[in-house]
């Protein structure tokens, strides 16, 4: 009883810090600031998770304020639970750089409390989990301009780097300033646009590591990295920037970083190089959600064997947690995944209603990525889904939980999820009368082990007298599963 009630008790921790984000942020930093120092080490580690929070929210507020006070209460309380506190001193030495204005002195001397045992080496950096599906960097509008200012290529010479836009540049746009420690010199400007797609990185024999990365919602950050001096300079051309140890190669060709609408690379992936590892949800003692004869374990192991054909079909390797009507504990699931090296994990589950008088208001198709959640609906499902699995809590540590929350594979997964529900609405739509239920984040403890990008897909409410129906249906398995297999396509190609 003890056992059960201490994990329970961390579950329902865990999806108590995702409620964090209704308080005032204010009022959370005034508590820290009044009780860190006398609290013992769970406590620091339950207040080291609050600020995260904050910082996150942050982020997504594009308020550089709360993030440089986020960021300094975070490096003391990293340095209090012997966690890794560098990248947060090192954005934090970033953003008070750039925006002294923001500086709010804080005491950064650890406290002496026993924290709970964490091994530093395993700290994650700061994460965005965002509390809303991530969607495609937003093109803003500079001041007295009609037209977006965007970034249509950026290419890499091996002594820098060309930028071209949509519309003219000039060099008084371009701020700058240099960051030194004792082992790396980082050049560091900022220009203004929006860079759709991923961050980008260049080395070569000259320059230590250059990259290119989208800082806030109006501007680009480029960094040069050496661990000598350099001369970096830049200049204009028209629509075309050149940053780099010379001004003269600003024509250079564009490299495959493009950047239109949809963003999609135009160097075409290879299905044969990429590894899937489909999850069908419970199986054996576990049938899941039941309504009537009616077994949740059944339909998603019929969904997995038709999308597992499907992408085979395409080229890719596939492999399944279960082909059979077998329980697997939830380690084990994931450690498939990672024993195989995988490149995505897709798990598979259908939904039920909490209560009847709920069961024909609720239906639809939803698509999950991994995060603590916000809303009580992302809660119920969780807890549903972890039901089965909650003697299996104690398999994941502290630490573990620290570690699944990294911010890029967070936001990988949503990619991932975006593109997945959006290839299987597509490709129901005009057969079948569905609910969208849109793209969530929930804690699933099915995919907290995962090491890559990984999603739960929940196809369809088996409480609902419709979404019933179509469960069990062969049509709609088949034309989920295309579905399902659509977004595969449409993620690779757009982060190859």
């Amino acid at each position: 009883m003890g056992k059960k009630l201490s994990l329970l008790i961390f579950f329902w921790l865990f999806l108590a810090i995702g409620a964090l984000a209704n308080s005032s942020y204010e009022a959370q930093i005034k508590s820290f600031d009044q009780s860190f120092t006398r609290a013992s080490g769970e406590e620091m580690l339950k207040m080291h998770h609050m600020l995260k929070n904050i910082y996150i929210q942050s982020i997504i507020q594009n308020d550089v304020g709360l993030k440089v006070q986020s960021l300094e209460r975070l490096v003391k309380s990293a340095k209090a639970l012997n966690l890794d506190s560098k990248p947060y001193q090192s954005e934090l030495d970033t953003l008070l750089v750039h925006n002294l204005a923001y500086s709010k002195p804080i005491d950064t001397t650890p406290p002496k409390a026993t924290p709970p045992s964490v091994n530093k080496s395993n700290e994650a950096n700061p994460i965005k989990n965002r509390t809303q599906p991530i969607a495609k960097p937003e093109k803003t509008t500079p001041t007295n301009t009609a037209t977006p200012l965007a970034v249509l290529s950026v290419s890499f010479h091996g002594d820098g780097v060309s930028i071209r836009y949509n519309k003219s540049i000039q060099t008084k746009d371009v701020k700058s300033f240099v960051l030194k420690s004792k082992q790396t010199i980082r050049y560091v400007f900022d220009i203004p646009g929006a860079l759709m797609g991923k961050t980008r990185t260049f080395e070569s024999a000259i320059i230590d590591q250059v990259r290119v990365a989208q800082y806030n919602k109006s501007t680009i950050r480029v960094v040069f990295y050496h661990k000598k001096p350099l001369q970096i300079k830049h200049g204009t051309d028209d629509k075309t920037l050149y940053i780099g140890l010379s001004s003269a190669k600003t024509d250079a060709a564009p490299t495959e970083y493009v950047n239109k609408a949809p963003v999609v690379s135009s160097k075409r992936f290879n299905p044969k190089e990429k590894v899937i590892v489909i999850d069908p949800g419970h199986g054996g003692k576990d049938s899941g959600a039941v309504n009537g004869k009616y077994q949740e374990k059944k339909a998603v192991l019929q969904v997995a064997l038709k999308l597992g054909s499907e992408l085979k079909k395409r080229g890719y390797k596939v492999y399944y947690t279960r082909t059979k009507d077998t329980y697997l504990q939830l380690r084990s699931r994931t450690r498939v995944a990672n024993d195989k090296n995988a490149d995505l994990f897709i798990s598979i589950h259908a939904n039920a209603a909490p209560t009847k008088s709920k069961y024909k208001s609720m239906r639809g198709l939803e698509t999950f990525f991994l995060s603590p959640a916000r809303s009580e609906r992302s809660k119920n499902v969780a807890a549903l889904e972890n039901k089965s699995e909650v003697d299996e809590m104690n398999y994941f540590s502290k630490q573990t939980y620290l570690n699944f929350l990294n911010r890029e594979k967070i936001i990988a997964s949503n990619k991932f999820a975006l593109d997945v529900h959006q290839g299987m609405f597509d490709s129901l739509k005009d057969h079948f009368n569905i609910y969208d239920g849109g793209v969530r984040e929930a804690p699933f403890w099915v995919l907290v082990g995962a090491q890559m990008p990984s999603i739960l897909i929940e196809i369809g409410y088996i409480t609902h007298p419709q979404d019933l129906k179509h469960i069990f249906d062969s049509h709609y398995q088949t034309l989920l599963a295309k579905g399902v297999a659509d977004g595969v396509d449409n993620y690779f190609q757009k982060n190859n």
